[in-house]
């Protein structure tokens, strides 16, 4: 088992983040750099979001956040229970894709999470099928097909 370690995103680490974004394997999900950071500026100012970014013995090599599932009025979470919590992530370096770390620092994070809420959710693209595997391995089940606001095709996915 590894040791990870969830450290609050600061605007320090937005070079960081820069760089990720512009990774192949981040622009194939993530096309908009210049978007996405201004996203995550916005959101840093927001106390519903935590932000981290994920490390391993110190090396930062992922992001994550999670938010409370009523929180944006997102209608492919409107059935989950009260205090449910969302979650979206991406590995930022490459290097860390495959052996494994993806679905360790979700199952680490979903632990910290479920010590103070009923469900944990995801919503990768019904496409998607690398991302809903990773999810399956971290131990999460598919919930229902459903429609973001912006029309996209989500599969619903949570952890009990």
């Amino acid at each position: 088992m590894q040791n990870y370690i969830f450290h609050t995103l600061t605007y320090a680490d937005l070079p960081l983040i820069r760089k990720w974004l512009m990774m192949p394997h981040v622009r194939s999900w993530l096309p908009d750099t210049e978007m996405e950071l201004e996203l995550m500026k916005h959101d840093m100012e927001d106390d519903l979001i935590d932000m981290r970014k994920v490390c391993l013995r110190e090396r930062p090599f992922a992001y994550i956040h999670d938010h409370d599932a009523e929180t944006f009025g997102m209608p492919q979470y409107a059935d989950l229970p009260r205090g449910s919590r969302v979650i979206t992530t991406f590995v930022g370096e490459a290097e860390f894709m495959g052996p494994g770390h993806s679905v360790g620092y979700l199952k680490d994070r979903i632990a910290e999470l479920r010590r103070s809420c009923p469900l944990v959710a995801v919503g990768p693209r019904s496409h998607d099928q690398r991302l809903i595997a990773t999810f399956t391995q971290a131990g999460f089940q598919r919930r229902r097909l459903a429609t973001s606001r912006t029309g996209k095709h989500i599969q619903v996915m949570t952890y009990k």
